[in-house]
């Protein structure tokens, strides 16, 4: 089983004060995410179910990229197989709230089944 260290919910400003990143003044779950690959699964009262996976590109190296993605979606595309996989809308937006991206404009075979979050540190973007 992976070293997971999981805190105890706390405020935004506390998990802040101990160096996570924090978003919106709200309580906040911290975790430390071991190197490897990891899943969070989280579930709201009501069922709707997300996946966060933390991907690496290599052995037991500290992840790299996360995934993102909504289970419980109304609509799904064909998978591989014969399987489905739900899509569903996003949005991205700037500091300064300009819509870069809002996938409710796109036709049903263009929505995504996921989101990749590339976790580039800025000396990788430098060098890029």
């Amino acid at each position: 089983m992976a070293d997971i260290r999981q805190l105890p919910v706390m405020t935004a400003a506390d998990a802040r004060s101990i160096g996570f990143g924090t978003f919106n003044d709200v309580p906040t779950l911290p975790i430390d995410i071991p190197d490897n690959d990891f899943t969070i699964s989280a579930k709201t009262s009501d069922g709707r179910r997300l996946t966060i996976y933390f991907g690496v590109y290599g052995p037991g190296r500290p992840p790299e990229f996360v995934d993102i993605q909504y289970h419980d979606a109304a609509t799904v595309a064909a998978a591989s197989g014969g399987a489905t996989v739900p899509t569903f809308d996003f949005f991205g937006t700037t500091p300064k709230g300009v819509q870069t991206f809002d996938s409710r404009t796109v036709l049903p075979d263009h929505k995504p089944t996921f989101l990749c979050v590339l976790m580039d540190r800025p000396e990788q973007s430098e060098s890029a």
